[in-house]
C-alpha cells in the first residue's frame, strides 16, 4: 500500500479507535423488512439450499470447556505466535452446542476494534454463538491474501478450539471487514469443508482470488458493499493506491453464483430501506445475497459507533448476518 492508501485505511481505523472511549449503542428500526426479507430469501433460494439446519454436532471441548468471554486464544503457526480475542456468551445452554462465527479485521485494525465496530459479540450474547476474532499480522496488522500462512493459521485455530472451546463444527462462518472480507472469502474458499457461510462487508476481492477459488462445496454467501466506496470501487478496477486491480462486486457476486450453480440472477428484490436493494441469484445449490448500499461508502452498515457520515443505520449487516448464517450449516457426515 502507498502513503496515501496507508493514510485513509488509518484514519478510518483511528476514528474506530476513538470511538471505543464513547461506544453509543443505535437501535434502528429492523424487524418487519427483515421479517418480509427472510420470507423472500426462502421463496427465492433453491429448497435444498435454505432447508432446516442439520442436527446439531459436538467439538471434544464441549466434554471439559470453560471458555472465558474476552480472553485470547494463541498458537504458534510457523514461526509467528498468532492471536484471536474468543467471546463465548454467559448464557448458552451447555447441552446445546452453539455455532461459531469467524470475525476478521480490516487494514490495521485489531480483535477489539473489529468487536466494538461490528458489534457482532452483542448480537452473539442475543442469539447464543460464540464469537471469534482472529488477528492479522505486522505492525499495522492485516493479511495474507496471496499466500498461504493464514489460511493455515485459521485452519489450525478451528482445530484448536475445537478441543478447547464448546461449538457445533457443522456451524462455523467466516464474516470480515475490508482486507478482513477479503479474508474471509479466501477462507471460504480454501476450507469450505469447514466453513457453512460466508459474509463480507466492503471487502477486497482480486482477480487471483475468482481464478484460484475451488471450494469443495457450495458456500452460501452474503455481501454488503457502498457504491461510493472510493477504497475498494463498487465497480472495480484501480482502488485508489491499494491493489493494483479489484474484482467489481456484481463480478465477484456472478463467479459465487456459477459456483453454486445459480440457474438465474441476480433478481432485484423489495428495497429494504432507501438506499438498498437487494440481489439474489436464483435456483442456487447455496443462496448468493448481495446488498448494494446507495450513497455510502467504505462502511460496516448498522455499526454501532457512528464516526462516520459513511456509518448508517438504515439496516444492520450485523443482523442481516446472522438471519443468514442462522440458515446454513454443513451437510451432516
Amino acid at each position: 500500500m502507498n502513503v496515501d492508501s496507508t493514510a485513509k485505511h488509518g484514519l478510518a481505523t483511528l476514528s474506530l479507535l476513538l470511538a471505543l472511549c464513547t461506544r453509543c449503542l443505535v437501535h434502528s428500526r429492523r424487524g418487519l423488512a427483515y421479517a418480509l426479507l427472510a420470507v423472500s430469501a426462502s421463496a427465492c433460494v433453491s429448497g435444498d439450499s435454505d432447508s432446516a439446519v442439520a442436527p446439531v454436532a459436538a467439538t471434544e471441548g464441549c466434554a471439559s470447556a470453560s471458555a472465558e468471554a474476552g480472553r485470547e486464544v494463541n498458537l504458534t503457526v510457523g514461526n509467528q505466535t498468532r492471536t484471536a480475542l474468543l467471546h463465548v456468551p454467559e448464557s448458552l445452554d451447555p447441552g446445546m452446542p452453539p455455532p461459531l462465527v469467524l470475525v476478521f479485521h480490516g487494514f490495521a485494525g485489531s480483535p477489539v476494534a473489529m468487536e466494538v465496530g461490528s458489534d457482532m459479540s452483542e448480537k452473539a450474547d442475543e442469539a447464543g454463538f460464540v464469537a471469534v476474532y482472529p488477528e492479522g499480522t505486522g505492525f499495522s496488522p492485516q493479511w495474507d491474501l496471496v499466500g498461504s500462512d493464514d489460511t493455515e493459521f485459521v485452519d489450525r485455530l478451528l482445530t484448536t478450539l475445537e478441543g478447547e472451546v464448546c461449538f457445533d463444527p457443522r456451524r462455523v462462518y467466516a464474516s470480515g471487514f475490508s482486507m478482513g472480507g477479503g479474508m474471509a472469502n479466501i477462507v471460504a474458499c480454501r476450507l469450505a469443508g469447514r466453513i457453512a457461510g460466508l459474509a463480507s462487508v466492503s471487502g477486497v476481492y482480486l482477480p487471483t482470488h475468482s481464478e484460484s477459488c475451488m471450494p469443495s462445496r457450495p458456500v452460501p454467501v452474503i455481501a454488503f458493499h457502498g457504491k461510493l466506496d472510493d477504497v475498494l470501487p463498487y465497480d472495480g478496477g484501480t482502488a485508489p493506491g491499494t491493489y493494483p486491480e479489484v474484482i467489481g462486486v456484481e463480478d465477484w457476486a456472478v463467479d459465487w453464483a456459477d459456483r453454486n450453480g445459480c440457474a438465474e440472477g441476480p433478481e432485484r428484490q423489495p428495497a429494504i430501506s432507501e438506499v438498498v436493494e437487494p440481489l439474489f441469484w436464483i435456483g442456487c445449490a447455496a443462496p448468493v445475497e448481495l446488498y448494494p448500499v446507495a450513497n455510502r461508502g467504505h462502511t460496516w452498515p448498522g455499526s454501532p459507533l457512528d464516526v462516520s457520515p459513511e456509518t448508517m443505520d438504515d439496516i444492520s449487516a450485523t443482523d442481516l448476518i446472522w438471519d443468514f448464517f442462522a440458515r446454513q450449516s454443513l451437510p451432516a457426515q
